[in-house]
């Protein structure tokens, strides 16, 4: 039994070293740059709590369905063009952000980056790729996922930002439709 544990931590050290071998430079720890900023992204992305944006988006839902009963009243001119405006673009914004998570596949999509980044720094490693053919690897990649990553971060913040004002809004127009007839 010892002589296999001692034989795993040779091996183990051999890895190690043979990692150690490999190219190093600026080139590399930009391939890995990217890669700690796609990973960080997905992590930001699979953070968000879902039971609370579910919530949210419930009562926008609610909200929305009840919005939709109210026929215009130039009495009520501003509640119309301000208050529903508002519930409109916080529901937008959840569904928009739901949409696009599931329709584009965010997730997968930031692991399949997260993959060719390993793939591309483990060839440059290891010397299977030149430098400029790890460069021009990189600028692809580079191409694909940074306008995803500015997207999910846009609609992050904006799913934030309802999620921040959600139990506001909520209570906001619980009151405006408690009133409703009451305040003409």
């Amino acid at each position: 039994m010892d002589s296999l544990v001692l034989r795993a931590a040779a091996l183990g050290l051999a890895a190690l070293s043979l990692v150690g071998c490999g190219r190093r430079g600026p080139l590399g720890d930009e391939v890995m740059a990217l890669r700690t900023t796609v990973d960080s992204s997905n992590t930001v992305l699979q953070s968000l709590d879902s039971a609370e944006f579910m919530n949210a988006f419930n009562r926008m839902e609610r909200h929305i369905e009840i919005a939709k009963t109210k026929t215009y009243d130039s009495a009520r001119d501003s509640i119309f063009r301000e208050d529903f405006e508002w519930l409109r673009n916080s529901h937008r914004a959840l569904f928009k952000f739901e949409s696009l998570r599931r329709g584009e596949e965010w997730d997968r999509l930031l692991i399949a980056s997260r993959n060719q980044l390993d793939a591309l720094h483990h060839d440059w490693s290891e010397r299977l790729l030149s430098e400029d053919s790890t460069r021009l690897g990189l600028e692809m990649e580079k191409n694909t996922v940074l306008p995803l990553l500015a997207t999910i971060h846009t609609r992050l913040d904006e799913v934030r930002f309802v999620l921040k004002q959600n139990d506001s809004l909520d209570l906001h127009f619980q009151r405006l439709w408690d009133n409703w007839d009451a305040a003409k």
